[in-house]
């Protein structure tokens, strides 16, 4: 989930960005004095997206468990041991990495499709808000996917969670 909103917002931007200095012609600019573009612009986005993920997704899952655990310890009135032993049962230390990988690849993914379409945007102004429509359809479907093959290839073998007595 985070990923996505990640690929609404901020991808957004990075195909406006590229898709803007490509029509304006400053990526042409780049070329002509020997500057590859392709590492200086959209390597450095993808660096970015990648480090500011990290901490944002470690931050919602410890904002989730505290206030899951608000919810039922004190709105509930249910025990916050039960709660405590239930989600140990359910969740292991590699689910949280796991999720972490996921949340990686799939920022990494978004960030790419949208610098491409960016990158390689034109067609004027009009131009860059169609390649930022397509970005936007592209990287969700993509990350959707991935998001099941993924689940599949990490969860599939053994779910961790023990439902049985």
């Amino acid at each position: 989930m985070a990923s996505l909103a990640f690929a609404m917002q901020a991808g957004c931007r990075f195909t406006a960005q590229l898709g803007s200095m490509r029509i304006a012609e400053e990526i042409d600019a780049m070329d002509s004095v020997a500057i590859r573009p392709i590492p200086f612009l959209v390597t450095t986005r993808l660096m970015a997206a990648i480090i500011a993920v990290i901490p944002l997704y470690l931050a919602c899952l410890a904002i989730s468990y505290v206030s899951c655990q608000v919810m039922v310890g004190i709105l509930s009135g249910g025990s916050v041991g039960s709660y405590l032993h239930y989600f140990g049962i359910g969740v292991s230390g590699i689910d949280i990495v796991y999720s972490i990988i996921k949340t990686v690849v799939f920022v990494w993914i978004a960030s790419t499709v949208q610098c491409y379409y960016g990158f390689y945007a034109s067609g004027g102004p009009e131009g860059v808000g169609i390649a930022a429509g397509h970005a936007m359809r592209a990287a969700i479907t993509v990350v959707v996917m991935v998001n099941m093959l993924l689940t599949m290839a990490l969860w599939s073998v053994d779910a961790g969670a023990r439902l049985g007595g």
